[in-house]
């Protein structure tokens, strides 16, 4: 072939990349293959500035560059949450629907309860304001009960 040359002469000083780079895109099919150390040079260039074009136009695969950076951004997100997780500021999802079950089945029981609790109480009052008054104060009462382990947890934290 005429147009053949050395990849390690026009690697770096021409193209702007190593020349692994260029051997990794090869193996990706991106540019033409390597063959005894040298390369077609006007297919190589083609096919990179056609690579480069798609890139820009957002069609073309990630470099390595990019793909490295979202690695490394997840890998610092995964070892965030870790941290959370060990500072109890995380918990499980399983954990937090057990506890939400929880919550929900003692306020289903203390409500559930409300009418017999007070219904001889408020047999013999007479006043509507009274009556009212004594009904509120068994739902805050109720309120605070269920609030408590939440106060509870938010003190250790």
């Amino acid at each position: 072939m005429a147009n053949e040359v050395a990849l390690e002469k026009v690697a770096k000083p021409i193209f702007g990349i190593t020349s692994r780079r260029y051997r990794q895109m090869a193996s990706d099919g991106i540019v033409p293959a390597v063959s005894q150390g040298k390369i077609d040079f006007i297919a190589a260039s083609k096919a990179l500035i056609e690579y480069y074009r798609k890139l820009s136009e957002g069609q073309g695969s990630l470099n390595l560059t990019d793909v490295r950076t979202r690695k490394e951004a997840a890998r610092a997100e995964r070892e965030e949450l870790i941290v959370k997780k060990l500072k109890g500021e995380l918990v499980l999802k399983d954990q937090a629907m057990e506890w939400l079950s929880f919550l929900v089945g003692n306020a289903k029981s203390h409500f559930w309860g409300l009418a017999k609790r007070l219904a001889g109480p408020l047999s013999v009052m007479t006043d509507e304001k009274e009556t009212e008054e004594a009904i509120r104060k068994e739902i805050r009462r109720i309120l605070e009960d269920l609030g408590a382990p939440l106060k509870m947890k938010k003190g250790k934290s």
